[in-house]
């Protein structure tokens, strides 16, 4: 097995090992490692069933799904199916209006958001589709010193409904009812802006446009402008590592020191089709 980096920012390509065939316990660890290291991790090549791609996951933690069980997979539902397929005039998966199409990290409306997600490609389009990834130690550590100062011991309120964040709203493509959708009870989340990795000890930005929408402790005139900048400063290009899927990619990222973005941009008839697994995580510190 070989992990060579592939950006600047962050990010590596992980050769010579075959996934379908369960990874031994020095491999595990190595690979542990190497998303220490890299943060994102891309295994080329790979041709995992769907209880494969659950036993892989499973090696880093227990899994977890979404909230609700729209997209999950029929038979495997640790599987959420992403895809801009039709069948009988129906999506099969979850287009970007479910997921994706704002920058986030995993779940964060946890209690315990994930730890990290992974992505198997079964179809790829020609052009377009692309996912970002940026590096949220970065961005915390090039922050004005200021900022950082007065991030300390801030907390910031996660949601998962986007009919309460501004910045996420409903797009014309989301086509059940809200309501419903919604519905579910989930409550609030509190966590650090600033979350120290339990792995590195190294301390990550830990907000998102996608779930963060407001500070606790400050009213909205000076939680905003706050929040504004820091969005506005963790997507810097230098930042990101932007992934073109092939078939039979498998990209492992952890969500605890990253944010992602679904760039869209799909040119027909392409096809993006993936599985997506999910790790369980722990209280962010």
């Amino acid at each position: 097995m070989r992990v060579e980096r592939i950006c600047d920012a962050l990010g590596a390509e992980v050769t010579g090992i075959d996934l379908s065939r369960p990874p031994d316990d020095a491999a595990i660890e190595a690979i542990r490692q190497a998303l220490r290291e890299h943060l994102v991790l891309v295994f080329r090549g790979q041709k995992l069933s769907a209880p494969e791609q659950i036993a892989f996951s499973r090696r880093f933690g227990d899994l977890v799904r979404r909230i609700r069980d729209d997209f999950l997979h029929p038979d495997y539902p640790d599987v959420l199916v992403l895809s801009n397929r039709k069948e009988k005039g129906e999506y099969v998966g979850a287009t970007p209006a479910y997921a994706g199409f704002t920058w986030h990290a995993d779940l964060t409306y946890a209690e315990r958001p994930s730890m990290g997600s992974m992505l198997h490609a079964l179809e790829a389009p020609a052009k377009g589709g692309d996912t970002a990834f940026a590096n949220m130690y970065t961005a915390y550590e090039t922050l004005p010193g200021e900022t950082r100062r007065k991030l300390a011991g801030l907390k910031a309120i996660h949601v998962r409904d986007r009919r309460k964040n501004p910045r996420a709203q409903l797009t014309a493509d989301f086509d059940r009812d809200a309501d419903e959708y919604y519905g579910v009870p989930v409550p609030d989340s509190l966590h650090p802006m600033v979350r120290t990795h339990p792995e590195s000890g190294r301390k990550a930005l830990f907000v998102s446009p996608r779930f963060a929408v407001a500070i606790e402790g400050l009213d909205d005139e000076e939680a905003q402008p706050l929040l504004d900048e820091l969005f506005a400063h963790q997507r810097r290009p230098e930042f990101i590592y932007r992934h073109q899927w092939r078939l039979g990619d498998l990209v492992f990222w952890d969500n605890r020191c990253t944010i992602h973005k679904a760039l869209g941009g799909i040119e027909p008839p392409g096809i993006r089709h993936l599985h997506r697994t999910s790790i369980a995580g722990d209280a962010p510190f």
